[in-house]
């Protein structure tokens, strides 16, 4: 396989998704016990303090038009590098703009995390909107069969600026 790309795959209302490994900074339980943000928006979870770190938690389920995360003993947060953390990254693909993170940490609330998904760039069909519903599309970078499953490549700018969350995520950062 040439152009070989790696994702972090996870399972939210029984669809398998997945994030460019390169910008997956951890994968945590989400046992910790988040603290709900007053006046929030419906797709922000809360924050969350793992290992010292203060991390905002967003549920991808609402952010993809889905119903919210079931919490369960399988239930992670997907947790981004920051804007610094993706400076130092080699191989980064020319999709990921730095720019648009930031330098405090978030996580994405996932019911599942499946395994490290290795695919050719060439299987992966960017035009495949026939497999997804219009309120999802902005947040796609692609999809690709995975043995007998989709697996639905997401695009972690798009998820990360869903609704006013930069405001949110400035707060965060002060």
């Amino acid at each position: 396989m040439s152009n070989l790309k790696q994702f972090v795959s996870f399972y939210c209302a029984d669809k398998l998704y997945g994030i460019d490994i390169h910008v997956v900074n951890d994968v945590s339980p989400a046992s910790n016990g988040i603290i709900p943000v007053p006046l929030s928006d419906g797709h922000i979870k809360g924050l969350v303090n793992i290992r010292g770190q203060v991390i905002l938690v967003m549920d991808i389920g609402m952010i993809l038009g889905n119903t919210s995360c079931l919490i369960s003993p399988f239930t992670h947060i997907v947790i981004l590098k920051t804007k610094t953390a993706l400076t130092r990254v080699r191989g980064l693909s020319k999709d990921i703009d730095i720019s648009l993170f930031h330098n405090k940490p978030v996580g994405f609330l996932v019911e599942i995390v499946g395994d490290v998904i290795s695919v050719s760039s060439e299987e992966i069909e960017t035009t495949a909107t026939k497999y997804l519903n219009k309120e999802n599309f902005n947040y796609i970078n692609g999809v690709v069969r995975v043995e007998d499953q989709l697996l639905i490549i997401l695009n972690p700018q798009k998820l990360l600026y869903h609704g006013n969350d930069i405001n949110i995520l400035k707060k965060v950062e002060e």
